[in-house]
């Protein structure tokens, strides 16, 4: 284990603290470019279809390090994109390469089981293609994003039963699709969806949007090994950092409940914008947009750093005119729920009762109304 440690943080889980438990293990978080040849933990070993895995996808997603892109550029995110592409049988790549203005784009779920929407199914990949895969989502998202995109499909698969394919679960059971020919200089467009999880990037040269993007999780933590893993390590323990800022007078304008609601612009809510609620932003003073601005990048920072800068800056701008709120109790191990809105951002994150504890089923949501699957882009 000590090798693996190499270039490893090891620190105590803020978010564990969040949750009531100040005494609890340290966690590793291990950045997703590192190579990691850790073995899938016991309680998925039994009957498994791919030595220790439950399915290649897993297999993939726990042993493979895609190598870290030189730079993120237009140029080597289309050519990840087509080498991806390439690696495709005829039948596969017509699933998974589809008109820019496919309607399929809209048709991206968190919940299970996916209906046939359009994209290849990650359960039908060799492993060349596979890696490929991976290497496509390194090339166009951050090591924060792609870290993401990588455990949450391997958290899924601690809802399998003993291992087994259960439709709609598990890592083998996400989808990839890209929407229009990749290019360095025209508009293209990536979807990566399935349970608790549902990545939208559009492309035009060396602009780029996110929007929507659904990220969620099932269990809160799992182990690779020995080691812990945390999907969703920051988004939590950040707004709770925002809110604590705050003075008497602000938490109360900006505490709207007494108990967590749920999420409002998820799957099937395009276009719209719920109302303001909250904490006006033009009231916060520097250290709090301080605060502000690392709780958007738990988010943004997602994307690729000079894409993700280029937005921060962006919403830095809007910080007057957002509004942060809140429902539920204000401190640690509290059951809440948060949104952060904007004129072109609406930010939540809610617990959720399914499993019976809401602190390990997370759902968060993140879009620009004003730039759904890049419709600014080329303005």
């Amino acid at each position: 284990m000590a090798s693996l440690q190499k270039g490893w943080t090891v620190e105590k889980s803020i978010l564990a603290t969040h949750l009531g438990n100040p005494h609890a293990a340290p966690v590793l978080k291990i950045p997703p470019l590192v190579a990691c040849t850790i073995a899938l933990s016991a309680s998925l070993s039994g009957a498994a279809p791919v030595e220790n895995y439950p399915s290649l996808p897993s297999e993939v997603f726990s042993t493979y390090s895609p190598s870290k892109p030189e730079a993120y550029t237009p140029e080597a995110m289309a050519s990840a994109a087509g080498s991806f592409l390439k690696s495709l049988k005829e039948n596969q790549r017509r699933q998974a390469a589809l008109p820019y203005d496919s309607p399929e784009k809209s048709k991206w779920t968190n919940v299970p089981p996916r209906g046939p929407q359009g994209g290849v199914r990650l359960g039908d990949l060799n492993e060349k293609q596979m890696k490929k895969a991976c290497d496509l989502l390194a090339a166009v998202l951050s090591p924060q994003g792609y870290g993401k995109v990588r455990n949450i499909p391997l958290a899924d698969d601690r809802l399998l039963r003993n291992g087994q394919r259960r439709p709609g679960f598990g890592a083998e059971d996400y989808w990839l699709a890209i929407f229009g020919e990749p290019s360095a200089t025209g508009k293209w467009a990536l979807q990566f969806d399935g349970h608790h999880l549902a990545v939208n990037l559009t492309f035009q040269g060396k602009r780029m949007s996110m929007s929507p993007t659904f990220i969620g999780t099932q269990p809160r933590e799992f182990k690779l090994g020995k080691d812990k893993v945390v999907p969703m390590v920051g988004e939590a323990p950040a707004a709770l950092a925002l809110l604590q800022s705050l003075d008497d007078k602000q938490q109360k304008i900006a505490r709207v409940g007494d108990r967590r609601r749920n999420i409002v612009t998820a799957a099937g809510k395009d276009g719209f914008v719920p109302s303001p609620l909250g904490l006006p932003g033009k009231s916060l003073n520097a250290s709090q947009r301080t605060s502000l601005i690392s709780l958007l990048d738990e988010y943004v920072g997602d994307l690729p750093k000079p894409f993700a800068q280029q937005r921060l800056k962006e919403l830095s701008a809007e910080i007057d005119k957002m509004s942060f709120a809140w429902w539920g109790p204000t401190e640690k191990g509290g059951d809440f729920s948060y949104r952060l809105q904007g004129p072109s951002l609406i930010i939540e994150y809610a617990g959720q009762d399914l499993g019976g504890d809401p602190h390990d089923h997370l759902h968060s949501m993140y879009r620009d109304p004003t730039n759904e699957y890049g419709a600014r882009l080329a303005k």
